[in-house]
């Protein structure tokens, strides 16, 4: 998905108000002025998280390395984690276990602490009590359809926490559709609260799949970016189940087949969908339509 200027607008601000605090106004001055020049430059096919990544390389260069978001990654973890056992439960007494698993892996799309700019554990648990939120029911049912004759799926992780939930729905998955080979794909170092392979491995997700990281740090699956054995891994795949808004930026007009689950988490996105904040969507690459995409 291209680079819009409310995307662009939204990264560069935040980047100033981290920094409010700060007294050397000269040095904030360079800073923000390099950005501004990287934006400026950024070619027609950048995305958000392209942007993203390389502002947090200037970022390092001129305040050093970023916030350590090791400890509160392990916390989200472990909340979603101790709370396993009873949302498998939950799952698994459902009329339909694969569509309700979907339903809390995407609700756990909330812990995004770049999407969300006050991330509270209150407010995830009351989501994932939110009844009102459904899959799209066509979609769903194309997705079924592709399982049944698939043999490679992909599923493309976003965040820490909701990790936990994922690995559900590769649970279920492996036990509805015995005949997929499953791969989960995680980042390539450490971004934000973004999921790695540490992550994948506290949770037990991979016990579950195989697990790759993708060799980069943008937080979105850059397909320019990514590493020759994720890139290969994501081509052969007869599905991609991709989570997050990060992904569907970096992958929106690629044209593999992709299904989409994320909440809508900032104004670009609800405007975009025409939804309201934290609204799930379930989407296929091929066939999606977003307002005003051009």
């Amino acid at each position: 998905m291209k680079l819009y200027a409310a995307c662009m607008m939204c990264l560069l601000s935040a980047q100033e108000r981290k920094l409010r605090e700060y007294r050397d106004e000269d040095k904030k001055a360079r800073y923000i002025k390099e950005l501004m020049r990287l934006t400026a430059e950024s070619k027609d096919d950048a995305c958000a998280p392209w942007l993203a990544a390389r502002i947090g390389e200037v970022y390092e260069k001129y305040f050093g390395a970023p916030e350590d978001y090791g400890p509160i990654k392990e916390s989200y973890n472990r909340l979603v984690m101790d709370m396993e056992s009873e949302i498998e439960g939950k799952i698994r007494s459902a009329k339909d276990p694969l569509y309700t698993a979907m339903r809390y892996a995407r609700i756990g799309n909330y812990i995004d602490f770049s999407a969300v700019s006050d991330v509270r554990p209150e407010e995830f648990l009351s989501l994932l009590d939110r009844e009102k939120d459904s899959i799209d029911e066509e979609e769903y049912r194309h997705f079924i359809r592709e399982l049944e004759g698939a043999e490679r799926l992909v599923y493309l992780l976003d965040n820490c926490g909701e990790i936990v939930l994922d690995k559900l729905v590769i649970r279920i998955l492996k036990e509805q559709y015995p005949q997929l080979k499953i791969t989960a794909i995680v980042r390539g170092a450490q971004v934000i609260n973004d999921a790695t392979v540490e992550d994948a491995v506290f949770t037990g997700l991979t016990g579950e799949a195989e697990v790759i990281g993708n060799g980069d740090n943008a937080a979105g699956t850059i397909l320019s970016r990514i590493s020759p054995e994720a890139s290969a891994t994501i081509e052969v795949a007869d599905v991609i189940l991709s989570k997050g808004q990060g992904n569907f930026e970096a992958l929106h007009g690629c044209g593999l087949n992709i299904y989409y689950l994320f909440l809508c988490k900032c104004d670009w996105f609800m405007k975009k969908f025409q939804v309201e904040r934290y609204q799930g969507m379930f989407v296929n690459e091929r066939r999606v339509h977003v307002w005003n995409e051009n």
